[in-house]
C-alpha cells in the first residue's frame, strides 16, 4: 500500500514542511555566469537583436527562410521562434566578409 501524501490532507498545502529558501539546483551542477551564453541557451530573435545589434529584419528573414535554425514554439499562424546560441553564432560566422 502506498503512503498518503501529507499535502492532500485538509488544512495543508503542497509547501507544508518545505524550506522554500533552499535552492533546487544541486551543488554538483555547474552554473553559467549571467551574460555568457552557452551553446544550448535559446533566445528569441528580438533578444538576439538586442544582444548583437545585427539588423532585426536580417535575423527574422534568416529564420523564416531556413538559413538560421530555430524552434517554433508558437501555435498555428502565430510563430514564436527560439534560436540556440550555438546555431546563431554559426549563422553569424557565415556572414563574415574577408577583405581583399
Amino acid at each position: 500500500m502506498h503512503p498518503v501524501p501529507t499535502w492532500g490532507r485538509a488544512g495543508e498545502d503542497m509547501t507544508h514542511a518545505v524550506d522554500l529558501a533552499v535552492t533546487a539546483r544541486p551543488d554538483s551542477v555547474p552554473t553559467i555566469a549571467a551574460g555568457s551564453p552557452d551553446g544550448e541557451t535559446t533566445y528569441t530573435p528580438l533578444e538576439l537583436w538586442k544582444m548583437t545589434r545585427l539588423p532585426r529584419d536580417l535575423i527574422y528573414t534568416a529564420v523564416q527562410c531556413g538559413d538560421l535554425i530555430a524552434y517554433n514554439a508558437g501555435r498555428g499562424d502565430r510563430p514564436r521562434y527560439f534560436v540556440r546560441w550555438a546555431d546563431f553564432v554559426t549563422w553569424r560566422e557565415s556572414l563574415r566578409v574577408v577583405g581583399k
